[in-house]
């Protein structure tokens, strides 16, 4: 009698953890209207960011007057400061404990000098030639160090502090890129012909720069005001033990060879795009022979993204998101190895932009909702989860590959001869646009492809990875 009792408490407390472990995975459950709010932050963060990266070079040379060899540098310098930068917001998210999360509310603080940032980048003053230069590095500076930091920083980390529901993580994230291509199809369409709608010259793009900020800031509110961060921390007494200084933290991260890859990952690929977002106004005007085919070229390059990004999350659910990512960037080589096969033929050239839309399709769907899986491993595996902190160095890899594709962009336009003031460009000005467009992408598409292969791993152990980290979970509240 005595055992059928045992026996009957056991499976009493059994069902009562089963209803518990139920009720707190259904309270980690994301609704599409949030889903929608958080996608929408990254509309605003394009309009900054994707304006800035595709136009701010030919917008210093051709309209400001800053010479290419000194935009180039200018940027570097720039994005050094933003490196160190995401280290110090990482931890600063980290440590922040609001009614509203740790990492939401930063996304409301930082977008009204943000967008007004945006402004003040695209209306450079009349001020002499180290004048301008000067003032374009404190304000890119100021942009991308401290207000696109914070705000990018903390919007990315919310993907891991929203629900730890893997397949929410997913959608969530495949939602935000939808909306991202969206933005930066958009974006690149319009931007030039409506620059020159509001007037040529400067007046154009300032006044262009004040509609992109409106909307933005619009859509960083919207985000704040829709969602809400859902998870909690182990309690303190738990986790207190592994709690250490940012630097051993860092330490302890850099001795995963996950964490490792993915912020190598993270640097090539934004050096690639960097180089190619960049250089495709310069490919369009002057080896195509026509500026407006760059609205063309990007209808090409990003519908079939937009079309593509649906089924990523179908085929990353199946296979895993690291053979998706692969098999995209297979994709994006083939699309690059056409377009160097037939450089001024049009319909090559739209060819490849649609094999790269494929490509980018698992590039946008699925890297930053891997980095949450980094998150869970570094947890599980050295007991460290510092959202922040993790996010930050991966951002940092993302920073410093932008910095470095908008430097070299400059630099190598200067080292071809290019004169932004010239009708015609010499043959060396040439080559050296055809080689930010197509050559350096595809040997950074190669090393790309040896990175996913590396990675592979992480999606074999992460289901054992979330098990074990949701049963310690589990005693950590009932103890």
């Amino acid at each position: 009698m005595e055992a059928v009792e045992k026996i009957s408490v056991g499976v009493i407390k059994e069902k009562t953890k089963s209803k518990a472990v139920k009720k707190e995975a259904e309270g980690m459950r994301v609704s599409t209207r949030e889903k929608v709010c958080y996608g929408v932050g990254d509309i605003g963060a394009n309009l900054v960011w994707t304006t800035v990266a595709s136009f701010l070079t030919i917008y210093c040379t051709d309209v400001a007057g800053i010479a290419a060899g000194v935009v180039g540098t200018l940027m570097l310098i720039a994005r050094l400061f933003d490196g160190v930068s995401d280290l110090f917001m990482g931890v600063i998210i980290d440590k922040t404990n609001t009614r509203w999360g740790k990492a939401r509310p930063w996304v409301l603080w930082s977008a009204p000098p943000l967008v007004v940032s945006l402004i003040m980048i695209f209306t450079v003053p009349n001020i002499g030639a180290n004048g301008k230069a000067i003032y374009m590095l404190l304000v890119y500076i100021f942009l991308a160090a401290v207000c696109f930091t914070a705000s990018n920083l903390s919007y990315n980390t919310m993907l891991s502090l929203v629900t730890t529901e893997q397949h929410d993580r997913n959608v969530m994230n495949t939602i935000r890129f939808e909306f991202t291509m969206i933005a930066q199809l958009v974006i690149n369409v319009i931007t030039i012909p409506l620059v020159h709608f509001l007037g040529n010259g400067q007046k154009g793009w300032t006044c262009m720069s004040i509609i992109y900020a409106i909307v933005a800031l619009g859509m960083f509110i919207t985000t704040f005001a829709g969602t809400k961060e859902r998870y909690k921390p182990i309690k303190p007494e738990v986790t207190e033990k592994k709690k250490k200084h940012p630097v051993k933290t860092i330490k302890i991260l850099c001795s995963n060879k996950y964490f490792i890859l993915i912020t190598l990952a993270f640097a090539i690929i934004y050096t690639s795009l960097g180089l190619t977002g960049g250089s495709r106004i310069y490919y369009a005007k002057y080896v195509l022979g026509n500026e407006m085919i760059n609205s063309t070229m990007t209808l090409f390059n990003y519908i079939p993204t937009i079309l593509t990004i649906m089924l990523i999350p179908i085929f990353a659910k199946k296979f895993g998101k690291i053979k998706a990512l692969f098999v995209g960037f297979l994709f994006y080589g083939a699309g690059l190895i056409l377009e160097i096969a037939g450089p001024v033929n049009l319909p090559m050239i739209y060819g490849g932009l649609v094999l790269q839309g494929i490509g980018h399709a698992a590039l946008y769907s699925c890297l930053f909702a891997i980095v949450g899986d980094v998150v869970d491993y570094s947890e599980w595996k050295d007991g460290i989860r510092e959202e922040g902190l993790t996010y930050s160095v991966t951002s940092f890899g993302q920073k410093i590959g932008t910095g470095l594709g908008t430097a070299a962009l400059g630099w190598i336009l200067a080292a071809g001869n290019y004169n932004g003031t010239a009708a015609v460009q010499p043959d060396s000005a040439i080559f050296a646009i055809k080689s930010l467009f197509l050559y350096l992408p595809l040997a950074i598409t190669v090393v790309v492809l040896i990175i996913w292969y590396l990675f592979m791993g992480i999606d074999k152990v992460y289901p054992t990875v979330r098990k074990e980290l949701d049963e310690r979970r589990k005693n950590a509240k009932q103890n």
